[in-house]
């Protein structure tokens, strides 16, 4: 029993010995560790603003805005002319035409080959030129089998819903430029009458008009007075597209969904379309600032970024109303 308790008690000794000694290591030791860790951390702050200091950080790049398919360049004026060279200063986007798959008419078939497209701006406004290949141009539509060549670009704001492509929306609105193969014609040569489908055409008597009638010829539209109009609705209610006198190959719509296209009365868009060896080449342009903002027409401004679409209706392909080849929504960024 007595050598039990002996060891017991040297190892209560022993314990407490070592206790003592953690004791006192810790007292050392750990103010040692504590102030290596203060250090290491204190030169490394102090290394990084030397670092700082030596070579700065570059600025970091702001976040890039939209990629946007279509630059419209500053030029000092805009050319009407589509052979003007001043639209050789303007580089070309190739856009791809899509099919026609949602309204019936459809248009099942898209062209092989885009349409090129150019945008330019002189402060005041904005044009586009517009080329396509079209191997017979077709710049008539009077008969009910003819169909005219036309293009169209649509404008709305960005970013834009999906479905502003579809002629803008009720809260989107679109503003549209279109134009006409036959209105280019009737500024150029002349309105396109009756005569112009039915050379050898003859009438013995219009209502209103006997007296108009002259070896068996009908008067001409742009002749026929005021007082006998209301026997041309289209005419006496005021359609644009049976107007004979016109000042513009370019009509301005705004649209607010699909079948909402409606005629801006402001109608002051410009614009000049010329077939040659092939391919039509077609400006259409309209004034940055809208003169029909209450109707919902779009401003253009310098360093803001839109949404865009074209359309190409071939007339040689019975193509009219919804039956056309339209791109998809693209963006647009005004240099």
């Amino acid at each position: 029993m007595d050598d039990k308790r002996k060891r017991k008690a040297a190892l209560l000794r022993l314990g407490s010995s070592a206790a003592k000694t953690g004791k006192a290591f810790d007292r050392f030791f750990l103010p040692f560790v504590a102030g290596a860790a203060l250090f290491t951390v204190l030169a490394a702050t102090f290394g990084r603003q030397i670092q700082e200091l030596v070579s700065p950080a570059k600025p970091q790049p702001a976040e890039a805005g939209p990629k946007a398919d279509i630059i419209v360049h500053m030029l000092d004026k805009i050319p009407t002319d589509p052979y003007s060279p001043k639209w050789d200063e303007v580089p070309v986007s190739n856009i791809a035409l899509d099919q026609q798959s949602i309204v019936k008419p459809l248009k099942l078939e898209a062209p092989k080959e885009p349409v090129r497209v150019r945008a330019a701006h002189d402060g005041e406004s904005i044009a586009f030129l517009i080329e396509w290949s079209d191997p017979k141009p077709e710049t008539q539509a009077i008969k009910v089998t003819e169909f005219r060549d036309a293009c169209a670009v649509l404008i709305t704001r960005y970013p834009a819903p999906p479905e502003a492509r579809f002629m803008g929306t009720n809260t989107v609105p679109a503003t549209i430029l279109h134009w006409k193969a036959d209105w280019q014609v009737d500024l150029d040569e002349g309105f396109q009458d009756l005569e112009k489908a039915f050379p050898n055409m003859s009438v013995d008597m219009y209502p209103l008009l006997k007296d108009s009638i002259t070896d068996g010829k009908p008067p001409k539209t742009t002749d026929i007075p005021d007082f006998a109009k209301i026997r041309l609705p289209g005419t006496w209610v005021g359609n644009p597209v049976s107007q004979p006198s016109k000042t513009t190959p370019v009509e301005k719509l705004i649209g607010k969904g699909p079948g909402t296209i409606t005629t801006l009365p402001t109608q002051d868009a410009a614009g000049r379309g010329v077939w040659k060896d092939g391919v039509w080449r077609v400006v259409l342009a309209k004034k940055m600032k809208a003169s029909d903002a209450v109707q919902g027409e779009i401003e253009i401004e310098r360093g803001a970024t839109y949404s865009v679409a074209f359309t190409v209706w071939f007339g040689q392909s019975g193509d009219r109303g919804a039956r056309k080849n339209p791109s998809g929504l693209l963006t647009m960024f005004v240099d």
